[in-house]
């Protein structure tokens, strides 16, 4: 029998970040005191510091200008800077203002702030976008505990946040601030869904899916358009955490802190489903093209080349017609699960995981910028497809920012039915045992896999008796 230890996230704990309805609630009703005002003061501020920046300038002269240095994956234009920019209009007379810097998240990304973060230099706040990495991270001494900032500031995650917050603890403590609610699905090109006949899914098997892929993909050579694109060349995890994880919860790559799930029936399908796209029915490009030709999403899905791909981080890309052209509209489904009526979770959780370098000099400055941003700024970075965690905003602005500019690109309806309209039990982890090895491991037993060094069966099975060895050392 399982040992798997799984979180549920009840209706009771979901109204903290609360439903969508109507025309479109982003999550956040619970909290109407700042959700009215925050806005209209944070306005009201940015204006009185604009007309009054020469007197606060000259009142700083006797006064150091502490400078924080922030470090994310999104492209500053897609709303970061501009958040950056309100945070410093608001604070200048404080003395505190922060800059951003741009990291790829990838492997060569996340290499280069982690030695930065080592070296003690040029970071002082970043975002960890999986959880492994923040528990590497947090053991690694390149997170700060932030339990003593939060008892000292009252500044309780599950007041703004749930009890789903604690899932993303390390050994039950707090070193990072949930900014983001994740939700996600298969996205498509609801306009070749259309020209085919085909409906867009609610609810879809494994098998419909692969059958979808297959009356998508047509064409050869360069012409050739794909089902679907899975990305691979960036994670190869994706079957967990978006396949497995919404039949098995938030743990899918463990049956207990002992053993992993490398061998459970719903992980050895997931990852059939990709590897006989990829190599049996050529409705995906392979890993080994993805990766020697260093494909993406937006270069494959805005460009044509694949009707679905397998998520909606690159919404603020899809809205970017001046650098993506396209004339396309762009749609969301659920992920598929094996069998029909299988699906026990929703695919989300908290993402955007904002910690600070125990090494800056300016711990408080930076935990400052945690706070605001968690709690008011992250309106603009809304409009770039990432929806605020905390309950503390206002649920029809943060709709209509994630939709601007995006009428006739996005489709409205599965947008907030897929991404933004909170569920009331979440896949969110609970085991964090040894989750880079863990992770590391099946990595390079998938890769082995995908290129056709070994089945399913064999790769899984290796998977599972090194992963079990770490597990048990």
């Amino acid at each position: 029998m399982r040992n798997k230890k799984w979180l549920a996230i009840g209706m009771t704990t979901i109204m903290m970040i609360s439903a969508l309805t109507g025309c479109g609630n982003s999550g956040q009703d619970t909290a109407p005191s700042a959700a009215g005002t925050e806005e209209s003061d944070t306005a009201a501020a940015s204006e009185e510091t604009a007309q009054d920046t020469t007197s606060a300038g000259e009142e700083k002269n006797d006064k150091e200008m502490v400078t924080i240095r922030m470090w994310g994956g999104v492209p500053p234009e897609s709303g970061p800077q501009k958040a950056c920019d309100d945070f410093n209009a608001l604070y200048a007379d404080k003395g505190i203002q922060v800059e951003y810097e741009r990291f790829v998240n990838d492997e060569t990304g996340n290499l280069k702030l982690e030695t930065n973060l080592l070296s003690g230099t040029g970071v002082d706040i970043y975002v960890t976008y999986s959880l492994s990495l923040l528990q590497k991270r947090a053991e690694g001494d390149m997170a700060l505990d932030l339990t003593e900032l939060m008892e000292r500031d009252g500044f309780d995650q599950k007041t703004y946040f749930g009890e789903m917050a604690e899932a993303y603890y390390v050994d039950g403590k707090p070193y990072s601030v949930p900014t983001k609610l994740d939700q996600y699905g298969i996205v498509l090109n609801k306009t070749m869904f259309e020209e085919a006949g085909i409906e867009v899914p609610t609810e879809w098997t494994f098998e419909e899916f692969r059958e979808v892929a297959k009356k998508l993909t047509h064409g050869e050579g360069q012409d050739k358009v794909y089902g679907m694109f899975w990305n691979s060349q960036q994670d190869l995890t994706y079957m967990f955490t978006y396949l497995t994880a919404q039949t098995n919860g938030g743990d899918p790559m463990y049956l207990s802190e002992t053993e992993s799930a490398f061998m459970d029936p719903v992980v050895l399908k997931s990852v059939e489903l990709v590897n006989n796209m990829m190599n049996v029915d050529g409705t995906s490009p392979t890993h080994t093209d993805s990766v020697t030709q260093q494909l993406s999403q937006e270069g494959m899905f805005l460009t044509g080349k694949s009707a679905m791909t397998v998520g909606p981080w690159m919404i603020r890309s899809i809205k970017d017609l001046e650098n993506y052209p396209h004339d396309f509209e762009t749609a969301f489904a659920p992920y598929p699960v094996v069998e029909e009526g299988q699906r026990n979770y929703t695919q989300g959780g908290y993402g955007d995981l904002l910690s600070i370098n125990p090494k800056s000099e300016y711990i408080d400055e930076a935990w400052e910028f945690v706070k605001w941003y968690a709690l008011e700024g992250m309106l603009p970075v809304a409009e770039g497809g990432r929806v605020p965690a905390a309950n503390t905003y206002d649920t029809q602005a943060v709709t209509d920012a994630f939709l601007k500019g995006a009428e006739g690109i996005i489709d409205a309806e599965t947008t907030k039915n897929i991404l933004i309209a909170p569920a009331d039990d979440y896949a969110v982890p609970s085991i964090t045992a040894h989750g880079p090895e863990i992770t590391q491991v099946v990595k390079e037993e998938l890769e082995k896999i995908f290129i056709g060094e070994k089945t399913v069966e064999e790769g899984m099975s290796d998977a599972k008796e090194r992963a079990d060895a770490i597990l048990n050392e």
